[in-house]
């Protein structure tokens, strides 16, 4: 994508996921922006504990799953401002946690939303993350969107990782059969 063409993130059709999938494993941004979703069909167990994670907390939460252009939002609770909030099965990939949260952060501001922070519940470790949106937050987030965009437009996937996380992956049979 050529620096001076101006395009929206709507046109570009990232996501949370994607943002989180960025900072985890590109080769998983890249077959999950070709549509290639192993996650909702896989039978992986750590998926399907973060799908009744989902819908067994936060029940009495009223403004769940707020879905707005390509972003869906676990729940949102409101005051002074608008806070984001993301229920995760695990505090492992926390980072890229905290940047799909300043994603939907940022998205909202975009939209004049008066939204600064929000949290991520890690309840099977009763443990929460409050996230903050920094200074400089504005530019690592467009410096991460180009980046994203530059991975879903190459021909082929990243390399492997080859890493531990690998082997609980929903894509480790793709990517090592």
């Amino acid at each position: 994508m050529p620096h001076d063409e101006a395009i929206s993130l709507e046109q570009l059709g990232i996501t949370g996921t994607m943002v989180a999938y960025y900072f985890i494993c590109q080769r998983k941004l890249w077959l999950f922006s070709k549509g290639l979703n192993l996650e909702n069909i896989s039978g992986n167990v750590d998926v399907i504990k973060g799908k009744i994670l989902h819908e067994s907390r936060f029940k009495r939460e009223t403004h769940k799953e707020f879905a707005f252009d390509t972003v869906k939002i676990d729940f949102l609770r409101f005051g002074e401002q608008v806070f984001v909030h993301e229920v995760k099965k695990s505090k492992k990939f926390e980072k890229a946690h905290v940047w799909q949260l300043k994603y939907y952060i940022y998205l909202l501001r975009g939209q004049g939303v008066n939204c600064s922070s929000g949290v991520i519940h890690y309840p099977a470790s009763m443990r929460k993350v409050e996230v903050t949106w920094e200074d400089d937050d504005n530019l690592c987030m467009e410096h991460a969107l180009k980046s994203i965009n530059q991975v879903v437009e190459e021909p082929v996937p990243p390399a492997v990782l080859n890493k531990k996380m690998c082997s609980r992956c929903a894509y480790f049979d793709f990517c090592y059969s």
